[in-house]
């Protein structure tokens, strides 16, 4: 019987999975908690893994707060901002930046007050302390049109979104908040890219395109296992732009404007991961154990950092006798 010991300041959750071979695999997933400030010190109570995709609300007609942390693993790290915008001081205005940057990659997102549309332009914003940053308050929308549904399909739960409606249905509803400021809305029916921090959900664009083909052919030679064009970027579910085509190594700097009634965050990853060491019929194997997710809280000033550790085990998943995760309070293993 598979066993966990964990000699760690952090929660794992293991899994045995088909992987995109349709290979059995042992997943370890492990998942640190930090306090968020200029050196990030571990939490006294870690959370654990998502175990299946949390939403602010109703699935499909919320966003999503938290991505599973349970699947076949991603093509590179995400990087996730769960929070507000606040207006600088934590004094109200009506315009305000929140910028993410980490590594090579950033993301800047202009924050709007409250705005209707007009027949030409829009009302002026409303000045605002701090805005929720939810995909619910980007560019986006859905609309029934007959028998048929109309939708933005990278937000289909924003705002802004003409589609087959006519121009004058679109006056006196809301603008978005939050906008890319390289391309801001300037009239009703303008088409933009959603601007978030958050997690996209599965079934938006981009992710969905990389799912793969549930078709007849995948059901005759194919199912139950992912079809043979899945990719694993589907997992990830950050912004294009916090969207890494690499594992980052940890060390890397990250640096938040925008995101706090203190003013700007900045903070080191962690510069080591866990350990993780699978016995599997009397054989020791210690597997690359890939920083996959950074997810950043200001407001409740916490960090969590989820690493994931695989081995193809096939026929042997029976043996596989225990998994051993280490690490110290500084988020390192200790060596190997």
């Amino acid at each position: 019987m598979l066993q966990l010991k964990n000699q760690s300041p952090f929660a794992p959750a293991l899994g045995v999975l088909p992987n995109r071979d349709a290979v059995d695999t042992v997943y370890v997933v492990v998942k640190g908690t930090f306090v968020l400030g200029p050196r990030l010190e571990v939490a006294e109570k870690p959370a654990p893994p998502v175990l299946a995709d949390e939403y602010w609300g109703a699935p499909g007609q919320s966003s999503l707060k938290y991505p599973s942390d349970l699947h076949v693993g991603k093509s590179g790290s995400d990087l996730l901002l769960v929070g507000q915008a606040w207006a600088a001081g934590g004094r109200p205005a009506s315009e305000a930046m929140v910028r993410v940057t980490v590594a090579e990659r950033s993301k800047t997102v202009h924050v709007f007050g409250d705005r209707t549309w007009k027949r030409e332009g829009f009302t002026r914003p409303e000045p605002f302390e701090s805005l929720p940053l939810r995909y619910e308050r980007a560019y986006g929308g859905a609309h029934a049109d007959g028998a048929n549904l109309v939708a933005e399909e990278h937000n289909p739960i924003g705002r802004g979104f003409l589609g087959k409606r006519r121009i004058d249905s679109m006056v006196g509803q809301k603008l978005p908040n939050f906008e890319d400021p390289r391309r801001l809305l300037q009239q009703i029916g303008d088409v933009v890219a959603p601007a978030g921090l958050g997690a996209v959900a599965p079934s938006w664009l981009p992710r969905r395109q990389y799912a793969g083909t549930y078709d007849q052919v995948w059901q005759r030679k194919r199912a139950p296992y992912l079809p043979a064009d899945f990719q694993p970027r589907f997992f990830n579910c950050a912004a294009p732009e916090l969207t890494f085509d690499r594992f980052l190594a940890g060390g890397e700097t990250v640096e938040i404007i925008g995101a706090s009634r203190e003013g700007a965050i900045r903070f080191q990853l962690p510069r080591r991961g866990p350990r993780v060491t699978l016995f599997v019929a009397g054989a020791r194997e210690q597997p690359p154990c890939q920083l996959e997710t950074v997810i950043v809280e200001p407001d409740d000033r916490k960090v969590f950092v989820v690493w994931r550790a695989e081995l193809p085990v096939d026929k042997n998943v029976r043996r596989v006798q225990l998994a051993l995760i280490e690490g110290d309070a500084d988020g390192a293993g200790r060596g190997g």
